[in-house]
């Protein structure tokens, strides 16, 4: 979405007209301009990669050769999305888990395995074929194939695209346009001849090797070296020095500030912090000491999302008090970091007397406005038959007594029969939550949009939530059965070589 231009290039041109600097190349500039609303760089093979792929395909015979083509293919399928949807909307709708990721591309990852591994067979049975015609023939299909839609693609190219995108829209300078637009079109030119130019020696190599002119090591060494200037080449313009700091710099960044010191000498087992002196959602320096109210995620739950834009981020008290955010980290007049205890935070759990039921899930977020968190838990109607008509009275107690990740028990004791409000996400009765009273299972259900409120008998009772998604047991058991059956399969393998070799 942003790559740095030359001082050469058709924008450092315009912006030289425009009097800026520009010796040391451009600002980055939106040179992509596929349909993606953003990209951080390509998934890069290797024009030489690729080249011995195809080699590999055309040079390989028997199955090892068919399932590593079969699996490529399938794979770029599945990275192709909406782009390829009557397809992949099936995948994603009946293939379990699938629809766990966050990107269809991301699938690339495993293409780039299977693509570098047939051109590695394909170079070795090159190197070992003893019949020259049908090296040279599949060599030269190999190269017409690669090269060849290389070439095409760096002169024809620029008459095919018209090089805009989306962002367009909002550069607004027109000029300014048209030389990102021209240097896109001049970034496809020269890619496209780089990778030709690559294949090409890639090529002459093998060529000459076949025709006994250099050794086998001589090839192989120049192709590597190539491949490797190929793929450090494209790889430093995404991941270069600058993408990284020093382990002292590093260390600085955790550094314990005197408010994270001041913060933790409080021997309460479970509270919040909100830290008001960083972006909220985008930095996660806080939560290395503290358990946060934001934090950084790159798949953040959608009603934590919800809730930072519509109250969090709007100062919504009422709502920080909810999600016990126990002390604020803000900074005072000298710019220092310091910690500001917030007396209304609710803690982890807390009775109600007043329950309300609203029609849909604006309404329910909407309803946080105006609220008494301490006395209200605002219900979807999706969850009135659990409340009926029950009419709780606030009387009792109920508190944390202890807490881990995945298991959370707490004690409560009151005359009647109370509605408790626990200061933790609610992620619905098929995501592994499972919650007891006196360890008999008992049903939760979601209040204040986000939170979790269970219907509490009078007495005295342990209430224990606990974390076993069926799918992380399941997937335990498929994994240990996987793992056997490849055992039993490998010792086989051995077996059956020692017995015929032996």
């Amino acid at each position: 979405t942003g790559e740095v231009l030359s001082k050469d290039s058709n924008v450092a041109s315009f912006m030289k007209r425009m009097g800026a600097n520009v010796r040391n190349g451009t600002d980055p500039m939106p040179l992509y301009w596929g349909g993606l609303p953003s990209t951080s760089g390509p998934i890069y093979f290797g024009a030489i990669i690729f080249f011995l792929f195809v080699l590999g395909a055309l040079q390989v015979k028997g199955a090892v050769k068919w399932w590593l083509v079969s699996v490529s293919i399938l794979s770029f399928i599945l990275s192709l999305g909406t782009n390829l949807e009557w397809f992949n909307k099936f995948i994603f709708d009946y293939f379990p888990l699938y629809n766990k990721f966050r990107t269809p591309n991301s699938i690339l990852t495993v293409t780039s395995i299977f693509i570098p591994l047939l051109g590695a067979i394909g170079l070795h049975q090159f190197l070992n074929e003893k019949d020259d015609n049908d090296k040279l023939k599949t060599l030269s299909i190999s190269f017409g194939i690669v090269g060849g839609s290389a070439l095409l693609l760096a002169f024809i190219g620029p008459l095919m695209f018209d090089f805009s995108s989306a962002i367009d829209s909002r550069i607004g300078n027109t000029e300014l346009i048209d030389a990102i637009k021209a240097d896109r079109s001049s970034v496809l030119m020269s890619s496209a001849l780089k990778s030709f130019l690559f294949v090409l020696i890639s090529a002459l190599f093998l060529f000459l090797y076949s025709k006994k002119k250099i050794p086998a090591i001589a090839c192989v060494v120049v192709i590597g070296v190539l491949s490797l200037i190929d793929l450090v080449g494209t790889g430093k313009r995404y991941i270069n020095n600058d993408s990284f700091v020093s382990k002292r710099n590093y260390d600085r960044i955790r550094e314990m500030r005197p408010v994270d010191a001041q913060i933790l000498q409080d021997s309460d087992p479970y509270y919040r912090v909100h830290d008001m002196t960083i972006d909220l959602f985008q930095d996660s320096r806080s939560s290395y000491y503290h358990k946060t109210v934001g934090g950084m995620h790159a798949a953040k739950l959608q009603r934590i999302d919800d809730m930072y834009y519509r109250h969090i981020a709007r100062g919504n008290q009422k709502v920080l008090n909810m999600l016990n955010a126990k002390y604020y980290i803000i900074n005072d007049d000298a710019g220092r970091a310091v910690a500001q205890r917030n007396p209304a935070a609710l803690g982890n759990a807390w009775f109600v007397n007043n329950i309300k039921v609203v029609e849909n899930a604006n309404a329910e977020i909407d309803a946080l406005n105006d609220f008494d968190p301490a006395g209200d838990a605002i219900v979807h109607q999706e969850f009135s038959t659990y409340i009926g008509d029950f009419d709780p009275n606030k009387s009792g107690n109920i508190s944390l007594v202890t807490y881990s990740p995945n298991k959370l028990t707490y004690r409560s004791n009151s005359d009647s029969d109370q509605f408790a409000v626990f200061s933790e996400v609610w992620y619905g009765p098929d995501k592994g939550w499972t919650s007891y009273i006196d360890g008999k299972q008992v049903d939760h259900i979601r209040v204040n949009y986000l939170l979790r409120g269970m219907k509490v008998p009078a007495g005295d009772h342990e209430i224990i939530f606990e974390f076993k998604p069926k799918s992380y047991f399941m997937g335990k058991i498929i994994g240990l059965i996987g793992s056997i059956l490849l055992l039993l399969f490998t010792g086989y393998g051995v077996f059956r070589y020692v017995k015929t070799n032996f």
